[in-house]
């Protein structure tokens, strides 16, 4: 298998328990390197509530590769909310945050894994790879 960039959103979903995150999470480390953007990192951070919730982040962010934002990344970043302003151009901290994920993984060519269905099921994005996973399946794969 390809090596994947994960989306914010699945390890906020592990670190809330859900059932579906965690087969995903040890599946994907079972057969591939698996990464995570720093601005992943940030967020997952950011959204850290007290020591308990800090440690279990740091916990599960020790299992992923973090990869840096660099002036390339950055550069298609802005390539990315340019071409797709419907995805990237919404709100504009927002979307530059998910615009340097998707660059991300564009630019180390990963397969980018992400909840956001409503968003990227809508649309191709000819520049990467992206694994849109549904939250209401059964199983998450």
């Amino acid at each position: 298998m390809a090596n994947v960039l994960l989306d914010t959103g699945i390890l906020i979903q592990f670190l809330r328990g859900n059932p579906k995150a965690a087969p995903l999470l040890a599946s994907l480390i079972s057969i591939s390197v698996v990464s995570v953007s720093v601005v992943t990192v940030t967020e997952i951070l950011v959204g850290s509530r007290d020591d308990k919730h800090l440690k279990a982040a740091r916990s599960v962010l020790s299992l992923v590769q973090p990869l840096s934002v660099d002036t390339n990344i950055a550069e298609k970043a802005a390539v990315l909310i340019q071409r797709y302003p419907q995805l990237f151009g919404k709100q504009i901290s927002r979307g530059i945050a998910d615009a340097y994920i998707a660059a991300t993984a564009w630019s180390n060519d990963l397969i980018l894994y992400t909840l956001n269905t409503r968003d990227f099921a809508k649309l191709s994005i000819a520049e990467i790879r992206v694994h849109a996973i549904d939250q209401n399946a059964p199983k998450w794969s």
